[in-house]
């Protein structure tokens, strides 16, 4: 099983899933002319391949068997992907099954995927020596804390597209929730960061690893909506800077030590 399994797997699950969800009032331009189920497999395509690629760079830097980097990558991207649909609840005003469904349907053929590669191409490397290292709890706090109050700011200033004023309590969650599920992606990669130096450990993190994976994840919703492109490249790039910043606030003393 390789990336066109994973994705057929994908597309699978959220035709089986697909009832949970209110079908789009309106379609992209790319959707009218050449159809939604092409652009779905484009955009499979281009977001597993990519992803699977930005797996294989940092494995390379990263410590360990690679088994164990292909488990925990795989495990903490599908989670990101997961709690990433869920914003749609507040967004949206969609149904929380079937972003639950929807999510699903993406997260676990992603981590599948990762997993995989981690089985059959990605290097085993030496462990690194976890000493002195910054712990779990602060990680995820600082992520929550930094991509939440950023995001809510951003919504409360209409920067971009929100539900704040309909749905408060889901637009308010999601947030902070997103934030951590990040810091769970940073504790997979932290070793990948050990030999740079603050401002580059950050900027690694923050475009090389969140960056380039949350883009082509949410290329999705510019490619198949209309007139969602300038809000979609404004809220990547909010994000990508708040992302970069909680890196930069954690510092550069990391979850494993240099060794």
């Amino acid at each position: 099983m390789g990336v066109d399994h994973c994705g057929a797997l994908d597309v699978g699950l959220h035709m089986a899933g697909g009832d949970l969800m209110p079908s789009p009032s309106a379609f992209s331009a790319l959707v009218n002319r050449f159809g939604f189920g092409t652009v779905v497999m484009v955009w499979i395509a281009l977001a597993f391949t990519g992803m699977g690629l930005l797996f294989l760079f940092w494995a390379r830097r990263m410590t360990g068997s690679a088994r164990a980097k292909g488990l925990r990558h795989g495990l903490a991207l599908g989670l990101m992907i997961l709690i990433a649909m869920f914003e749609g609840v507040g967004l949206l005003g969609t149904p929380l099954i079937g972003e639950l469904a929807m999510g699903l349907a993406d997260a676990v053929p992603i981590a599948l995927m990762i997993i995989l590669l981690g089985w059959t191409l990605a290097p085993d490397s030496p462990e690194a020596d976890t000493r002195g290292g910054l712990s779990v709890l602060p990680v995820l706090v600082v992520f929550a804390l930094v991509f939440g109050l950023g995001r809510t700011g951003v919504q409360l200033l209409g920067l971009i597209e929100s539900g704040l004023a309909e749905r408060v309590l889901p637009s308010l969650i999601w947030p902070f929730a997103m934030g951590a599920a990040i810091g769970v992606l940073f504790l997979a990669v932290t070793d990948a960061l050990r030999d740079l130096s603050r401002v580059s450990a950050a900027l690694a993190f923050g475009l090389g690893v969140f960056g380039a994976n949350w883009a082509l994840f949410m290329t999705f919703v510019p490619m198949v909506f209309p007139d969602a492109l300038t809000d979609t490249v404004l809220r990547v790039g909010l994000d990508i800077l708040l992302v970069t910043g909680a890196g930069l606030l954690l510092g550069a003393r990391r979850l494993h030590a240099a060794g």
